[in-house]
């Protein structure tokens, strides 16, 4: 409903009108008397002098607050009428407030009118990034990246699957016999090694006082391999096991100021507490380790770049003892909306060669890239999906792999 522009000059001359209807009864009243002496009426007209000057004091003071509220009036309705232009230059009369609604104030509703105005109409397709909640989708994928750490009391359970595709092309030493004369010598075989692992792992992550997280985690492996040469065909198997249990404990280093970084450092036993083969099939594991780690963490929001080095050592079990292996690692983070984070980064990684008895075998070193892409999603308050996908570089690199998981939080 349109309310009447406020106009105190229409009210004026009626309240002066009351004012002087108001003293003329009294002055028809005293003049309308019988007079009973000349002293006795010019008392009278004094009287009534007095109460006519009196009317018209309180009659001009009242004048005079009507033009000051008139001014005031006016220049609110000029400051409305500025900050939402219209047909009209006459600004909405507000209703009184009630029990129920707080008052409005004209230069309440201008600023808030104006507020409204100054912000750019959405357009199709379009959506406004909720600040606070990209930094929380950022935060919780860097914090299961391993590069930011858990506040305490906080506690993370994440279930999550991978696999693992690897093709490699190798030659062995065999022994080649002539049909013909029935000589043997030594040569040369190409074989092919193809094996399709499947892991499954659970990971559990727990805010602990000054900073620091405890981390634990163990896997399930079932591993198809195939090997195939030119004399004996391709011969394939099938594996399972518990991989090893692994413990860690991680802690914020350095924080952030300036230019100077996070800077977390982390140290894991791996228990070696799983089996080494089954059958035929080697899954990996089965090792004592102990490895260290630092992350370093620098933030532009919405970016973060990290950058990682690791070193494990590997014990001997049997006489066999595995090269230690050293992990070289750069990404970055992007808040792509404020529930959704891609991730970008490179891992360069280095196996010593394996020693049997002492002795370090020849070729059974590595060096190999591996190309990180992945995204993660927050699906709700305390679930957060991720998906990744390695990419190989080298000859010595797992073709590609495949991982998914699912952190939730609990506080």
């Amino acid at each position: 409903m349109a309310w009447p522009t406020l106009s105190l000059t229409t009210i004026a001359p009626p309240l002066l009108a009351a004012l002087a209807l108001q003293a003329a009864p009294a002055h028809a009243q005293q003049s309308s008397g019988t007079p009973k002496g000349p002293q006795r009426t010019a008392q009278r007209e004094q009287a009534l002098d007095r109460q006519l000057a009196t009317s018209e004091a309180r009659a001009a003071e009242l004048q005079r607050r009507i033009e000051q509220l008139e001014q005031r009036l006016e220049q609110l309705n000029a400051a409305e009428t500025r900050a939402v232009p219209g047909p009209t230059a006459t600004a909405p009369r507000t209703p009184a407030p009630s029990a129920q609604a707080p008052a409005v104030t004209p230069a309440s509703a201008a600023n808030t009118t104006a507020t409204a105005a100054s912000r750019p109409a959405a357009r199709p397709g379009s959506f406004e990034v909720d600040e606070n909640a990209a930094q929380r989708a950022l935060e919780r994928t860097l914090t299961q990246s391993g590069a930011l750490l858990l506040p305490q009391g906080a506690i993370s359970i994440t279930p999550g699957f991978a696999y693992t595709r690897t093709e490699l092309d190798s030659s062995v030493l065999v022994d080649i016999t002539n049909p013909a004369t029935g000589a043997t010598s030594a040569g040369l075989a190409g074989q092919t090694l193809r094996r399709n692992e499947f892991t499954a792992r659970v990971d559990v992550r727990a805010g602990l006082p000054m900073e620091s997280q405890l981390e634990i985690g163990l896997p399930y492996q079932y591993v198809r391999s195939s090997l195939r040469d030119a004399f004996s065909g391709e011969a394939r198997e099938n594996g399972s096991g518990i991989g090893d249990l692994t413990i860690g404990l991680a802690k914020t280093l350095v924080r952030e100021k300036g230019a100077v970084p996070d800077v977390i450092g982390r140290v894991a036993y791996n228990t070696g507490s799983s089996r080494r083969t089954d059958g035929l099939v080697t899954l990996g594991g089965g090792y004592r380790q102990v490895a260290g780690e630092v992350v370093a963490l620098k933030r532009q929001d919405p970016l973060a770049f990290f950058a990682g080095a690791s070193y494990g050592h590997y014990f001997e079990k049997d006489g066999i003892k595995p090269g230690a292996v050293t992990n070289l690692t750069i990404g970055t983070v992007l808040a792509a909306s404020p529930a959704t984070s891609l991730q970008f980064g490179f891992t360069q990684t280095h196996r010593q060669k394996q020693e049997a008895n002492g002795l370090k075998l020849s070729g059974s070193d590595e060096t190999y890239g591996t190309i990180n892409i992945g995204a993660s999603s927050v699906l709700s308050r305390d679930v957060m999906l991720i998906v990744s996908t390695g990419i190989g570089v080298g000859s010595d690199a797992p073709k590609y792999s495949f991982n998914v998981s699912l952190p939730i939080s609990f506080r």
